[in-house]
């Protein structure tokens, strides 16, 4: 038997759970009950959440981590700890202030006059402000197209004096710019400077250090790594203008912003560009004829490098060293992943020293089943586009696991956070699926906190105790370390690579570099499975921790993983080094199908069908159903999850990679079956928001009992007894109803009951086995439930139940004769308590509400 699978069964999967532990340093003595609540949803590793700590790094830190790391290691729990005082990551327990303002971050800027010649010794005033640098003075010709200017600059710099530039031009338009570096234009002034390993260091030294100095015996047992929280260049507006087009989108190119800034950026510009870049350096801001999209990409190659360099390099080597890991995220929102300012300018090269990848879904970035509409969200810019967060998001991080030569197939998401209590288990267990069938196997679930309520971006787990969902959620936690499990150790089975688009929207302008959404969309609805590639692992000589690309047998291979097809985004340009590369993976025999040139995004499908049978196809149209496959040892292992919320799943679906028998597991529903699928055709069926794990393994197999395909019968002719028990006491229920029969069910939330009920309801009924259908097996559906389900009959647990299908198999629970009932509903606290992220959702009804059936 596949050891994993085996694993599985016999209960002793691995932990994938790292929920963010708040810490408020007001609650040592609830520590313990903290601890112990974390351990027993499940998880047996915890993220120490320094945020909200009053005194992070002093003395009542020390004296809570002291208790928590005692706890942890009694229970066999890891510990890992976000490493600053502030979100995001980067303000070093504010010692850059403090104690070292000289290694704030630089931001270059610009300021430019337009004068018209000819002139003779004239002058311009500098207007050098206090805490500005003059770099460097040019003036161009203007071209008279828009703000275009001519690539013939002419060097001022030597001709300021004092306040003053003296100069002479002959005659035309000219832009004069004057370059400064300063501290302006930052959003986080106080911050380390990312581009510096001297300002980074300062972090080390405030953090990293005091708490190895503390806890040296702990690291690399209890205390296993550290977590970043979005860092990012930080760089802003420092002067007002139109083209603001959001926070997610800080570009070159964009009058006003002033850009990240060092020092050595200059001369590695010039080692690119191959002429003095200094020159040039106005093209960040206006079109320089000829030279605009090359300076460009040059400067984003120079920052994301020292980025890469000083700073994620610089934590995951001091953690490695130290016998610990190194995790987190950037913010990757609306594409800002490949941007400046609240992100870090490239998805890759930002993670480049953790040895987990790392993403985020919070604030209502993604909602079931709106992966075809701009929604409203609670993150900036109140909406979300599912074109990136559906098709890219996720795909980011799992495919710098399977690439990264450091992170051997980890992918973490910090998940849940800011959804408000209106997130009960459906949606966490569809967000979940959306993870992990995409490739994501860790989780921070965010977040447990010792305040109740606590405002601060709920959901909160358990919190004391008044969490109508927490049963439902520990669930998850079995569930999602389960199927981590089996999906994790094997290598990913994709057959396209799609060109990660940060170099082509670098140095094309606008609207003309397409973003790697287009063709994800198409491929992923197609049951296409890709992976994201950045150019690092075609043209990289700067040792980028990725896997260098090569061509065998005419598929593209990076490390372990096979593509039969790369896919380049249109672009106007690219850089010439890709261009190159791009040409000698053609010329290997590689297929490389450049949209724009080779095909257009509505041929996409048509130019693939005539290269490659797909690894997966799928009978029908069931475009939200979304499948995964991993090779392991001698297991072939599937995931197959339908992210409709509202259809089911009713098909084939032909493998390419296996056949014969698997062992089919419904997780959530409590069922392990053997399954045939002769030639590669497996029968597939999902109810909405169903999944379910596919294994061939011949040996595991074959002493199971063949797969249950359920057929819906009558309505059952139950009378319910209803009672209620509020979050506050959910031991002890009180009368609602009476003789309610199963079709004249109702919310218990609807308007003319109880709309601000949160809590637990319970409902009691008998039944004769004969007026049931005479079934050899024989289960109930429970149908419409809000939101978790719980089942006793005669006395027996029959479990939980989080989402659709709301099934449970009674056949060795019923005797002859009468047969008791007893069901309990919870909804989530979003009735009885607000709070503002909940407004972006709908409450569902509480209770059971209509559709109850026989399953024979």
């Amino acid at each position: 038997m596949y050891a994993r699978l085996h694993d599985v069964l016999s209960g002793q999967e691995a932990n994938y759970m790292l929920p963010f532990y708040w810490q408020h340093g007001d609650h040592y003595e609830t520590i313990p009950e903290e601890v112990e609540r974390i351990y027993a949803s499940g998880a047996r590793a915890l993220c120490v959440e320094s945020r909200p700590h009053k005194d992070f790094c002093g003395e009542t830190w020390w004296r809570d981590m002291d208790l928590i790391l005692e706890e942890s290691k009694k229970r066999g729990m890891k510990v890992w700890i976000l490493d600053d005082d502030h979100f995001p990551t980067g303000h070093a327990v504010g010692h850059i202030a403090k104690y070292h303002p000289e290694l704030r971050p630089w931001q270059l800027i610009e300021r430019h006059v337009d004068v018209m010649g000819p002139l003779k010794d004239a002058m311009l005033t500098v207007e050098e402000k206090d805490g500005q640098h003059l770099i460097c003075a040019y003036a161009y010709p203007r071209t008279g197209v828009g703000e275009v200017c001519e690539n013939r600059p002419v060097c001022l710099t030597g001709n300021v004096k004092g306040h003053f530039l003296h100069f002479s031009l002959p005659e035309g338009c000219w832009r004069v710019f004057f370059l400064f570096k300063t501290r302006e234009g930052s959003r986080h002034p106080d911050y380390i400077d990312m581009l510096n390993p001297e300002s980074v260091r300062v972090l080390i030294d405030a953090v990293y250090e005091p708490h190895f100095a503390h806890y040296a015996d702990y690291f690399g047992s209890t205390i296993v790594g550290f977590f970043s929280d979005e860092p990012s260049l930080g760089n802003d507006w420092y002067r007002t203008h139109s083209r603001d087009l959001g926070m997610y989108n800080r570009r070159v190119g964009m009058p006003g912003l002033a850009l990240p800034w060092n020092d050595a950026i200059p001369d590695m510009m010039t080692a690119s560009l191959g002429f003095d870049a200094a020159a040039c350096l106005p093209a960040l801001w206006f079109e320089q004829e000829g030279v605009t999209e090359i300076v460009r990409h040059a400067y984003m190659d120079a920052v994301t490098k020292l980025y890469r360099d000083c700073f994620t390099r610089q934590l995951g080597d001091w953690c490695l060293a130290h016998g610990v890991q190194y995790i987190g995220h950037i913010i990757e929102d609306m594409n800002a992943h490949a941007r400046l300012g609240c992100s870090a300018g490239h998805y890759f090269r930002a993670l480049d020293g953790q040895h987990m990848s790392g993403m985020d879904i919070v604030l209502h970035q993604i909602i079931p089943g709106m992966s075809d509409y701009i929604h409203s969200a609670s993150s900036f810019g109140c909406d979300a586009d599912p074109a990136f967060f559906d098709y890219v998001l996720a795909k980011l991080a799992s495919s710098y696991a399977h690439i990264g030569t450091q992170m051997e197939g980890r992918a973490m998401c910090e998940v849940f956070g800011a959804y408000g209590w209106a997130e009960g288990t459906p949606v966490m267990k569809w967000l979940l699926d959306y993870l992990l069938v995409r490739g994501v196997n860790h989780f921070v679930p965010h977040a447990f906190s010792p305040a109740f309520p606590d405002p601060d971006c709920p959901p909160h787990f358990g919190v004391k105790g008044f969490d109508p969902q927490f049963e439902g959620y520990s669930r998850l936690m079995k569930y999602a370390n389960c199927v981590s499990h089996l999906l994790t150790g094997g290598t990913h089975r994709a057959d396209a690579a799609i060109l990660y688009h940060a170099d082509a929207e670098w140095m094309n302008l606008d609207g003309n570099a397409m973003l790697t959404q287009v063709p994800a969309k198409l491929l992923y609805d197609a049951h296409i499975d890709f992976d994201i590639l950045p150019a690092d692992c075609f043209t990289d000589d700067s040792g980028s921790r990725v896997f260098p690309a090569r061509v065998e047998n005419g598929c593209l291979c990076v490390g372990k993983q096979i593509y039969r097809v790369l896919i380049v985004p249109a672009a106007v340009v690219l850089p010439a080094k890709l261009e190159q590369a791009l040409a000698a993976l053609q010329s290997a025999g590689l297929p490389v199908i450049r949209l724009g040139v080779d095909a257009e995004p509505a041929s996409l499908l048509s130019a693939l069908e005539e290269l490659f049978v797909p690894d997966i196809t799928v009978e029908g149209a069931y475009p939200k159903l979304r499948i995964c496959h991993y090779t392991a040892d001698d297991a072939e292992v599937y995931m197959f999850s339908n992210e409709s919320v509202t259809d089911g799943v009713d098909t084939t679906v032909t493998l390419t990679g296996a056949c014969g028998t698997a062992v089919m597991l419904d997780l959530l529903n409590d069922s392990v079956c053997a399954v045939s699928a002769p030639d590669g055709r497996l029968a597939l069926t999902l109810a909405p928001r169903q999944s379910v794990i596919a294994v061939f393994d011949r040996d595991a197999a074959a002493s199971l009992p063949a797969v249950k395909n359920w057929t819906a019968s009558s309505a059952p002719a139950f009378s319910f007894r209803i009672e209620t028990a509020p979050y506050t006491d959910m031991e002890h229920f009180t009368l609602y109803a009476e003789n309610v029969s199963a079709d004249a069910l109702f919310s218990l939330t609807g308007i003319d009951h109880m709309p601000e009920f949160s809590g637990r309801v319970r409902y009691t009924c008998t039944f004769d086995r004969a007026d049931a259908p005479a079934a050899a097996r024989l289960a109930l559906d429970l149908g419409e439930v809000g939101q978790t389900s719980h089942l006793w009959c005669n006395g027996i647990d029959l479990g939980t139940r989080v989402c659709t299908p709301y099934r449970y198999e009674l056949t060795d629970a019923l005797r002859d004769g009468k047969n008791e009932l007893v069901i309990e509903v919870s909804n989530t606290l979003a009735n009885a308590i607000r709070d503002r992220f909940s407004a972006y959702l709908a409450i569902p009804a509480t209770g059971l509400t209509g559709g109850m059936r026989w399953m024979v």
